[in-house]
């Protein structure tokens, strides 16, 4: 991946399994439409977001952030200042739209289809909950919604397992250390509701050995896990 050690440095919660990922996500183009993300922070995932789309059509990055501090979720800084500089050195500014406001200001007049919807904002269930129904309607029929967080915290897990787990409209589920993937269709196959769900039960065996503490329980679980679904 271009620029990998580069954007490891930058401050972020992404592993590096998980740079790699979102490039991925940026670079892979099923369907027509742009790329949104909830939750940008310094600029990190916005970067390998956009990366990955210039390799691929160049759709724009439409970055959402009021990039205020927010002491709930320990963020006690205002970001955007060292947000525009990390894209502006990274030669990504010309691909990001920065949105600095909030994810309901953003959603108020939106009216493009987005083929991929990265949510990685206010972590709270009921602000995930509100960013997943404000914004996947407008995800097109291929397209794929991303979410970061979904193994260690409470309010992406319960979002995933309501919105994406139990719905027939999500399938070819894809985790790669705390992102959880999956492909919005029309409705699911016979055989796509099989996969999904030994998919969540391999997660759900993951999860399981992480809270027992068994040995090598990380580090195993997350590279089976990325080998099954992606």
């Amino acid at each position: 991946m271009k620029d990998l050690k580069e954007i490891l440095r930058l401050p972020g919660m992404l592993t590096p399994d998980e740079v790699e990922y979102l490039y991925c996500l940026g670079h892979l183009n099923p369907t027509k439409g742009v790329i949104v993300e909830i939750g940008s922070w310094k600029g990190k995932s916005t970067i390998c977001l956009a990366l990955g789309s210039l390799t691929a059509g160049g759709e724009k990055i439409y970055a959402v952030d009021p990039h205020k501090p927010l002491a709930e979720e320990g963020y006690i800084e205002d970001t955007e200042a060292e947000f525009r500089k990390n894209i502006s050195e990274a030669r990504v500014d010309g691909q990001v739209v920065p949105m600095v406001m909030s994810s309901e200001e953003a959603a108020k007049d939106w009216n493009k289809p987005i083929r991929l919807l990265w949510i990685d904002g206010d972590h709270r269930y009921q602000e995930v909950k509100r960013d997943f129904l404000l914004w996947e309607p407008h995800v097109v029929d291929g397209g794929i919604i991303a979410m970061h967080d979904t193994i260690r915290k409470k309010g992406p897990k319960r979002v995933l397992w309501e919105n994406i787990f139990r719905s027939d409209r999500f399938q070819e589920i894809s985790i790669v250390d705390n992102i959880t993937a999956a492909r919005k269709v029309r409705k699911t196959s016979v055989l796509g509701k099989l996969i999904k769900w030994l998919t969540i039960g391999c997660r759900a065996l993951y999860i399981a050995a992480r809270k027992m503490h068994l040995p090598y329980a990380k580090p195993v679980g997350r590279w089976l896990l990325k080998g099954l679904t992606t």
